[in-house]
């Protein structure tokens, strides 16, 4: 059994003032026994007396109490040893826990209260405080460790230990920093590295009553009051809240509104004072700068095998396992819980959910006595907890025995009157067992920001629920909120497993999983789905033809079948025969694709996977060929019949010197002459325009109806260069002069803005309110440019610009300002300090765009001018709704170009 740590000792010793916390007794128990009054021979008769025993079977003993809090100096008091007999006496029945916590607390506070008339009362709260933070991080260590599975002795051993868990690349991070976040995924060890840089901070405060007062939070414990919350702990303290350094643990566990909103607070603080640093784990940088975080690499192989020694565990564990096995071993969570299960003989698990179910499932076997009890009370205790967003009073969950149940597996810790998970994912992974038992019957009318604070629970529930509950999870999901069901698909399902060992459903039954959930993404994007469901456009929507293998789990082949070849309504088959790739044909079908792998079968959801990857397929094709007609709007319009003009006539370069109606009508002429069925011509990289639209310009070039059209010649629509080359100093911007360069920038963007906001409204708006920039709009873009200045290392005048984004009321339309300065090096937006966009914060964000806070923000940006080209709005607008849609996982990899 585990002995009082020096911490905790010291803080038991302070706060009872060398006398004995009897109520009535206060004998003094360091005791002079010296004969002689010129000497002192002090003796120690204090007795450290335990409330709830030590041991289980101990006066007032309980079981379901962590060995750390056992010790912890809030379950000790100091007594004499005459009345350390009595409380114990017959098995501590005549003095209940609660009797002595209170006696323990009156005779504290008495003691501080004498403390707090001395001259010294600052020094003496500050040295209690630190002292308390301290025990307290120690008792969370071992709490984590316990949870995982490890013993208690060694859970303690480990906490003991200061070299366990530290993060050299943090501790070297942030030293400069005024706000530095450590950022890493679940089980990566960035709890235990930010309490580690915690007591290191404490222990240096302990020795210089000057150095910065270290205070402790987690954002599941914050509630709303951020500052307040600041103060109260500074009071208690003693300290000046002018020279502090906060430790936050976790900016995202509930859900990314909350995370900036403290962001926000943590800066607004900081930099209210010039004494004041935040160390922060995250495992996003959603509102971060550049320069305010660092990612916590994994384990290295030295040090993995360093840790599993420690447990006691088989060093072997560290190799011979599959790369993505691998890589999750080299988080610390991970591999406490491998090792856990290869003690117990079982299988390292497979994937992050199988992880979690493997500690949880050790858990309850610690509890088997009551373990559905305990299952029940847990995925209670995730459903309130994320329900609430933060921590949960105990008698919600239940009465004393449920709580005892909950805290017997170790999984869950008590403070006060609230219960948490000492893991915060678990809280998580419970919510989503919550949904695959009772589902989300209200999903429909649960509003946005309530969905995405569910987002994450639902992503456990989608990675290890069986497809009965999971398909129909996602279907009402998809028909509340696609985009987020998309980003959902998208981390819950990984694309690929190796060596899967599930074996898939019969053929047929693969084949109607699949036609039904890519039905379903085609009908809830929007109209870009229509678009995927015209086999002229896109196969996406073909019928399907599957095959499994029943010797290798997960293998799939799929054909995309000509719709003419099958009868109506047929949507799914069974191949049954060969594939006849050089005929074209299976079972007698026309095939129009083909496709083969292995799906990562252990994920019952893996259709909604490989669907939804048909689906970001087609919506690249269309983005990339720029396939999503706006003829009511101007600027696509304007553009397209610039760059239909330039490729006839072969004009190059980037000064676009009108060309004569003439030039243009002779070309047409001479392309129905040499090609007199035309159908389709191919203009520029990627652009396709039919015989139709041919005519139609030679027509408006005879008409001189088109806006571009001015004295008989076509005219770029935007300002081109009013300074000859030669004359410029080397980059194309030199060939303009500051008006004229301010104009181009603000035209271009203002139709960049129009063009993107008319592809959002017409092609895909069930999405809007989950993408980055749709979810702002209306918005205002604030913009700000200057040549580069000199020694900058720029290539002659080219341009420097920064854009910021602010929404706009709901009711106004979307605007452009471009501002010509000096030395945009010089201006507030090259400032790490991006939460001063002026007129705009979180907080305003947040009530004028309630349901996409989430997934959107004021912004900044400092971007690279691309305005010379034939259609440069068209592909800024193009550009930034793949970047988008890549944030909810509609596309992948970096936007093309394709424009010259």
């Amino acid at each position: 059994m585990a002995t009082i740590k020096d911490v905790d000792r010291k803080l038991l010793w302070v706060k009872s003032g060398d006398k004995c916390a009897f109520t009535g007794c206060h004998q003094e128990l360091t005791v002079n026994v010296s004969e002689s009054p010129e000497r002192r021979k002090l003796v120690v008769i204090g007795e450290e007396a335990h409330i709830v025993a030590k041991e289980d079977d101990g006066p007032r003993g309980d079981p379901s109490m962590p060995s750390a809090e056992r010790n912890s100096h809030e379950n000790l008091m100091l007594l004499c040893p005459t009345h350390h007999t009595l409380i114990d006496k017959e098995k501590g029945a005549n003095f209940s826990v609660e009797t002595l916590l209170e006696m323990k607390r009156i005779h504290e506070e008495a003691v501080a209260a004498q403390r707090n008339s001395n001259t010294d009362a600052g020094l003496h709260a500050r040295r209690e405080s630190i002292l308390s933070g301290l025990s307290a991080s120690r008792a969370r260590l071992v709490s984590r460790w316990i949870a995982v599975g490890v013993e208690a002795d060694k859970a303690e051993e480990l906490a003991d230990d200061s070299r366990i868990g530290k993060s050299e690349a943090f501790a070297s991070f942030h030293p400069e920093k005024k706000i530095a976040v450590l950022l890493g995924d679940f089980g990566s060890g960035k709890t235990v590295a930010l309490e580690r840089e915690y007591q290191a901070y404490a222990l240096n405060a302990l020795e210089d009553h000057k150095a910065p007062f270290p205070l402790y939070f987690n954002s599941r414990n914050l509630g709303s009051g951020f500052q307040q919350s600041i103060d109260d702990q500074m009071t208690r303290s003693g300290s000046p809240q002018a020279h502090a350094t906060i430790f936050l643990d976790g900016l995202d566990e509930f859900g990314l509104e909350r995370s900036v909103e403290i962001v926000d607070e943590l800066r607004s603080w900081v930099f209210a004072g010039h004494k004041r640093k935040v160390l922060a784990t995250s495992r996003n940088a959603d509102n971060l700068t550049n320069g305010e975080y660092v990612s916590l690499p994994p384990l290295t192989d030295e040090e993995l095998v360093a840790l599993l020694e420690k447990v006691g565990a088989d060093r072997s564990l560290a190799w011979g396992n599959p790369s993505d096995i691998s890589d999750a071993l080299h988080r610390p969570l991970f591999a406490l819980i491998a090792a856990d299960c290869r003690k117990a003989g079982s299988a390292v698990p497979n994937s992050r959910g199988s992880f979690l179910e493997a500690l949880v499932e050790r858990a309850l076997n610690r509890t088997s006595h009551f373990n559905e009890d305990a299952h029940s009370l847990l995925v209670k205790l995730g459903f309130l907890t994320i329900n609430s967003g933060g921590t949960v009073a105990s008698s919600e969950v239940g009465g004393k025995g449920d709580q005892r149940k909950l805290i017997e597996t170790r999984l869950v810790t008590s403070k006060g009157r609230a219960l948490s998970f000492a893991l915060p994912v678990l809280g998580q992974y419970f919510a989503g067992q919550h949904v695959l038992e009772n589902g989300l019957p209200e999903i429909a009318k649960f509003s946005a920001r309530k969905r995405d604070q569910w987002r994450e629970a639902i992503v456990f529930a989608v990675s290890a629920g069986p497809w009965n509950s999971v398909n129909r999870l996602l279907s009402d999901l998809a028909t509340a909120d696609p985009g987020l069901t998309a980003w959902v698909a998208t981390k819950a399902i990984p694309s690929y497993e190796k060596n899967p060992t599930t074996h898939l459903p019969d053929s047929l039954e693969c084949a109607t999983r699949l036609q039904m959930t890519r039905d379903k993404w085609l009908s809830e994007i929007g109209p870009i789905g229509s678009l995927l469901q015209n086999p002229e456009i896109s196969i996406t929507s073909a019928p399907l033809a599957v095959a499994t293998d029943e010797e290798h789990p997960g293998s799939l082949s799929v054909a995309f079948i000509d719709p003419a070849s099958c009868s109506s309504g047929e949507l799914a088959f069974e191949i049954t025969g060969e594939v006849n790739i050089n005929q074209g044909e299976v079972d007698g079908r026309r095939i129009l694709g083909t496709l083969w792998g292995t799906m990562p079968s252990s994920f019952s959801a893996w259709p909604w996977m490989l669907s939804l990857r048909w689906v970001r397929n087609g919506i690249a094709t269309l983005l990339k060929h720029r396939a999503l007609p706006l003829p009511e709007n101007n600027a696509v319009q304007e553009e397209e019949v610039w760059s239909i003009v330039r490729d006839l006539t072969g004009q190059k370069g980037f000064t676009h010197h009108p060309i004569p109606c003439s030039a243009v009508i002779s070309k047409v002429d001479e392309v129905f002459e040499r090609t007199p069925d035309l159908t389709h011509l191919s203009v520029g990289k990627d652009l396709i325009i039919d015989r139709g639209q041919l005519e139609h310009l030679r027509e408006q070039c005879v008409s001189r109806d088109l806006p571009n059209i001015r004295d008989g010649e076509f005219h770029r629509p935007y300002p081109v260069p009013d300074i000859e080359p030669w004359q410029g100093t080397g980059h194309i911007a030199s060939c303009y002069s500051d008006p004229i360069l301010r104009d181009l920038v603000e035209q271009v963007y203002a139709n960049a803005l129009s063009i993107y906001e008319s592809l959002v409204r017409t092609y895909m708006h069930p999405l809007k309110r989950t993408l980055h920039l749709g979810g702002a709009a209306p918005v205002a873009f604030q913009c700000k440019l200057s040549r580069a200045p000199e020694g900058s290392g720029r290539i002659g005048d080219e341009p420097m610009f920064s854009r910021v984004v602010v929404p706009l009321p709901i009711e106004s339309s979307s605007q452009v300002s471009v501002e010509f300065v000096e030395n945009l090096y010089n201006e507030p937006e090259y400032s790490s300090r991006r939460m001063n966009i002026t007129g705009m914060d979180r907080a305003t964000f947040r009530r004028m765009r309630p349901d996409s806070v989430s997934w959107s923000s004021p912004s900044v940006s400092h971007e690279t001018l691309n305005l010379f080209n034939n259609t440069p709005a068209t592909s800024l607008a193009y550009k930034w709704l793949w970047n988008d849609l890549q944030q909810i996982g509609l596309t992948k990899g970096i936007a093309p170009v394709n424009d010259s």
